[in-house]
């Protein structure tokens, strides 16, 4: 093969690859649209779990809300949630982490029990 035809082939392909699809802006933004951030909360109501579980879920106000599982009580802090709404707390039901992820009707409930075992459970809304 001849090097005269790969030198000129290559340096044409580099060139393509760096080049890139101009955007056009005429200097104007003012048409572009901020993200808009919804926040919703959890709704008041009792959820049945798979592993038989009651949670008795209440809103707070101030981005808390309260989980509540027979004599058991938590205080669990809105976190960061790509989706749904998302509760965490450092001293959970058992004196252990707890969090309480919530999309519409549907939740995801994980803590560590009084024995020190990570409980992970799916619940719905009555």
């Amino acid at each position: 093969m001849n090097i005269k035809f790969f030198t000129p082939a290559v340096s044409v392909l580099l060139l393509a690859a760096c080049a890139a699809p101009e955007i056009h802006h005429h200097g104007r933004y003012d048409s572009m649209q901020p993200v808009q951030h919804t926040v919703t909360q959890v709704s008041d109501g009792v959820f049945s779990c798979e592993n038989g579980l009651s949670v008795h879920v209440r809103q707070l106000g101030s981005g808390k809300v309260e989980l509540r599982l027979d004599d058991k009580r938590a205080v669990l802090s809105s976190a960061v949630a790509a989706s749904g709404e998302r509760y965490t707390a450092e001293n959970g039901l058992f004196g252990h982490g707890a969090e309480w992820h919530q999309k519409g009707g549907e939740a995801f409930f994980g803590f560590t029990d009084a024995y020190g075992n990570s409980v992970e459970t799916s619940c719905r809304a009555r």
